[in-house]
């Protein structure tokens, strides 16, 4: 119903911004309604020159159109909304940004018309584009992007409490992380120690609905006073979080908060202590991926995830055979998912997992095993252009040669018919440039590790 609504009005929409044109004197110099000063963290963000942040000015005309109109084109926003938001859940960054831009296009024009009736869905438009811009390596877009998000909830929140003051935390926590992202920690600090904030007195009054919130919250500010330094700090603000988490049926996300907490052990040197958080957080992804209501396909992502950082922290503990098993696993889950959808292969994370699991291989004493799987993380990091992805595998590619160059040559052969390539063999540094590297094998990912059901 929804849809047949909106196309009955879509020509209505065309006819009358043509007609309204025609008759402006000055067509399209209407801009949308300034929003308040943005705090200070958030001004931070901002530079001079093109703002992606700022909604283009109305189209043509449109001041004063019927109520009727706004909600078409409210409704349009929200379907390309949520169509940037697939596009970024896919991998496909590039394609999201043009859905993303126009949506928050139309949805300003909208709420510089009224605010408080589409206000909400600009903050979701402008979160998606931070999204976008975030997965994409654009970190400064990604703040302007975010600040402008935290700007107009704000000014929700000003205007009805009660209703926006969720929105205005959530979009802080995103803003804390885009920030930290950026550099700026001190601002992403400041924002998160608010989101903290707004959070702990929502949950008070209403926990069962704000616990969660409240925990991620507190996991990113974790995250952030860890990456600053701020140990003792940080460690209490995880342990806070998975407190909340363990409340009620364990899932995915109190694994995210495990996950991190057990980085930041391990990197104070307390291995067990993470390698136990670690596998309590894989036990409860593979929990939650044998559930009924987990989304297809994320379960698996996340379970690979979670075994891609358990079998690590066992590789650092010099546990090398429960290294192996567990990114063979993580490789398993990745080539079944590939399997099933081959574009899934250009995700960054599928390569980074192949290429994780050739290091544990050569740590644990097998180079010439190693082979296979690095070949298709060098070959897919080549084609998308995943420097930081083709030197990791490049740079164990030449460890592995250099431990044992008789059997890694007779694999890559086998592996890829080819003969291996020199820059391997010579082990030179740096690593030959990208386009140096394009006349490699390019194994499609489930080559490298047979699949078994």
């Amino acid at each position: 119903m929804r849809f047949g609504w909106l196309r009955r009005h879509e020509r209505h929409l065309e006819e009358y911004r043509h007609r309204r044109e025609s008759q402006s004197p000055c067509p399209g110099l209407a801009t949308p309604e300034t929003a308040p000063a943005a705090p200070s963290f958030a001004e931070r963000g901002r530079t001079e020159g093109p703002d992606p942040a700022e909604p283009e000015p109305n189209p043509p005309g449109v001041v004063g159109a019927p109520a009727e109109v706004d909600d078409a084109e409210a409704t349009r926003a929200e379907m390309l909304t949520e169509k940037a938001r697939q596009l970024t859940r896919a991998g496909r960054h590039a394609d999201a940004a043009a859905p993303a831009r126009a949506a928050v296009r139309m949805l300003g024009a909208l709420a510089a018309r009224d605010h408080r009736r589409h206000g909400p869905a600009l903050v979701g438009g402008l979160r998606a584009f931070a999204a976008v811009a975030a997965a994409d390596g654009r970190t400064e877009d990604a703040v302007k992007v975010a600040a402008s998000a935290a700007e107009h909830a704000r000014r929700l929140a000003a205007f009805d409490h009660r209703a926006h003051r969720p929105l205005l935390a959530l979009t802080l926590r995103e803003l804390g992380a885009r920030l930290g992202d950026h550099g700026d920690e001190s601002a992403a600090l400041g924002a998160l120690h608010e989101s903290v904030q707004l959070f702990r007195t929502l949950a008070a009054r209403t926990p069962e609905r704000y616990r969660v919130e409240l925990a991620l919250s507190l996991d990113e500010l974790a995250g952030r006073l860890a990456a600053g330094g701020a140990s003792e700090p940080a460690l209490a603000a995880f342990t806070e979080a998975e407190r909340l988490l363990g409340v009620g049926p364990p899932e995915a996300r109190q694994a995210a908060v495990l996950l991190r907490h057990a980085t930041l052990l391990a990197r104070l040197g307390r291995g067990p202590e993470a390698i136990a958080l670690a596998a309590e957080a894989v036990e409860v992804r593979r929990g939650y991926a044998g559930a009924e209501h987990a989304p297809a396909g994320r379960r698996e992502d996340e379970l690979a995830a979670s075994l891609q950082s358990l079998g690590l922290l066992h590789s650092a503990a010099g546990a090398h055979d429960e290294a192996v098993d567990a990114l063979e696993e993580a490789v398993r889950l990745r080539a079944r998912r590939v399997r099933a959808d081959p574009v899934l292969a250009r995700r960054p994370e599928v390569p980074v997992t192949y290429a994780l699991y050739g290091i544990v291989l050569v740590a644990a004493g097998r180079p010439a095993d190693a082979v296979p799987p690095l070949a298709a993380a060098l070959g897919v990091g080549t084609a998308l252009n995943l420097d930081r992805v083709s030197d990791l595998a490049g740079d164990t590619l030449v460890r592995a040669h250099h431990a044992d160059p008789d059997a890694v040559r007779n694999r890559w052969l086998a592996a890829t018919g080819e003969e291996l390539p020199g820059w391997i063999e010579r082990g030179g540094r740096p690593l030959p440039h990208q386009a140096d590297r394009r006349r490699v094998h390019r194994p499609v990912p489930q080559e490298a590790l047979p699949v078994r059901d």
